[in-house]
């Protein structure tokens, strides 16, 4: 446990200053121990999801992939540097989507590479890099309902994946336009589809990029389609413990020069131009990169 500072020069040090410079130390000696842990055990515990392709998924030889992936890798190896480890492994846990905040929260795992959403509800437990990707929530419908605008659902049903921003999005945006639809929340992205196959949803509300994958694994793809309003623009970031500041500077320093040094461009490329190896197929999404997402990574 890291001392208390010493009171000099006839200063003194008030109970009311205390706790704060309690939990301050707190947070350093947490910070500190994760290196330390991860040091000890050779070992970085790294969470992922495996069907959020294309920035993380289980790939054809059930091993994980994807644009999240190769950012942490690169963290992984700049850690690893750091803490005079030559044999740091990394041990990939898969997190369902509603326990996420959890494995952050209680260390289970020190990073978390998906494609979550960085929020001002999820910083009050975890905390989060710099921007990697800039996403939006869209909405997919079927082309025989006859909808080409969001203010068309008004009054319908639509679905979201439960424990994702979708489902505020979804809501937020329906009560700021009065639009009053309703939500159901579904277990994961086959249930949702299925609901909204089957005519029991009206809308389809996922982070775009997600839907976009989706849609593309469909045999009757062209039966569906993505309108083209937004709910809402969301900032994912890699996600890691709320009181590893330590940790958030080497991760947003990687990011960084990522960003600086044409890497991170490089990334985007592979996994959002060309096409990408699934479970039958290879798909490209052709995605361009965002003037935001441009301005993110340049950011200093």
């Amino acid at each position: 446990m890291p001392t208390l500072p010493t009171v000099s020069l006839g200063r003194v040090l008030t109970a009311a200053a205390l706790p704060a410079v309690v939990l301050a130390c707190s947070a350093q000696a947490h910070a500190q121990a994760t290196f330390e842990k991860i040091a000890a055990r050779h070992q970085i515990n790294i969470g992922y999801r495996e069907d959020s392709a294309p920035f993380s998924y289980a790939g054809r030889d059930k091993k994980p992939v994807g644009y999240s992936i190769d950012v942490c890798e690169a963290v992984t190896t700049r850690l690893a540097t750091k803490l005079g480890v030559k044999d740091l492994r990394i041990n990939y846990v898969p997190i369902a989507v509603d326990r996420i905040v959890t494995f952050v929260k209680n260390g289970s795992v020190d990073l978390l590479c998906a494609n979550t959403t960085d929020t001002p509800e999820r910083r009050e437990q975890m905390a989060f890099s710099r921007p990697i990707f800039v996403d939006h929530v869209g909405v997919m419908v079927r082309k025989k309902d006859g909808i080409a605008k969001l203010e068309q659902l008004a009054g319908k049903q639509l679905v979201a994946i439960r424990s994702t921003t979708a489902v505020k999005a979804v809501e937020d945006f329906g009560q700021g336009k009065s639009l009053a639809w309703k939500v159901e929340g579904a277990l994961n992205p086959e249930a949702a589809l299925s609901q909204l196959q089957l005519g029991w949803a009206q809308g389809y509300a996922r982070d775009s990029v997600q839907l976009s994958m989706q849609l593309a694994d469909l045999k009757d793809a062209d039966q569906y389609a993505i309108l083209p309003d937004s709910l809402s623009s969301e900032p994912i970031a890699i996600a890691l413990r709320k009181d590893d500041a330590a940790m958030r500077e080497l991760v947003d320093g990687v990011i960084a020069e990522a960003g600086a040094s044409g890497q991170a461009a490089s990334w985007y490329d592979k996994w959002f131009m060309r096409p990408i190896a699934m479970d039958k197929a290879s798909k490209a999404l052709g995605l361009a990169m965002s003037p935001e997402l441009k301005a993110a990574l340049a950011a200093r």
